[in-house]
């Protein structure tokens, strides 16, 4: 267990390396980072920022949709990262995510993770200037005037 973000990094780096769909779900963007590392004739990894799923079921049928052309997928291993996206850079959880992706030889899987990882950043930054600025938040009790 890692003492500085709560999670456990070394069980993640392992999923990162064995398993063949990913999905890192960020609750306070309410967004999912997946990672299908499955590959066809017309298809190669999958890596998209999409939102947050109800269900596990609903995120394998919708990959299935996404990607008509492969089998559907079996299993996908839901990772949840409640803390800032910077973080899995610090952390080498990003560093080996883009080694899994960088091993299936796709150049356009190498850039869509690249963006991936932006619009995540941005997303985030987005919802802290609200935070920030109240745009969507309400105070749940003010202080007593006085």
């Amino acid at each position: 267990m890692d003492r500085d973000y709560g999670l456990d990094i070394d069980a993640i780096v392992g999923h990162i390396d064995s398993a063949p769909t990913l999905s890192f779900f960020f609750p306070r963007l309410r967004r999912a980072l997946i990672v299908d590392m499955r590959q066809g004739p017309e298809d190669g990894p999958y890596i998209r920022v999409l939102p947050m799923a109800r269900s596990l079921h609903e995120r394998l049928r919708g990959l299935k949709r996404a990607r008509p052309h492969l089998p559907k997928a079996t299993e996908l291993v839901a990772i949840p990262w409640p803390i800032y996206v910077e973080n899995m850079v610090r952390s080498g959880v990003w560093a080996r995510v883009m080694k899994r992706i960088e091993s299936a030889g796709s150049p356009d899987a190498m850039s869509a993770a690249e963006s991936a990882l932006t619009e995540l950043r941005a997303i985030e930054s987005q919802e802290l200037t609200a935070l920030i600025q109240g745009g969507q938040y309400e105070t749940i009790w003010a202080r007593e005037p006085g």
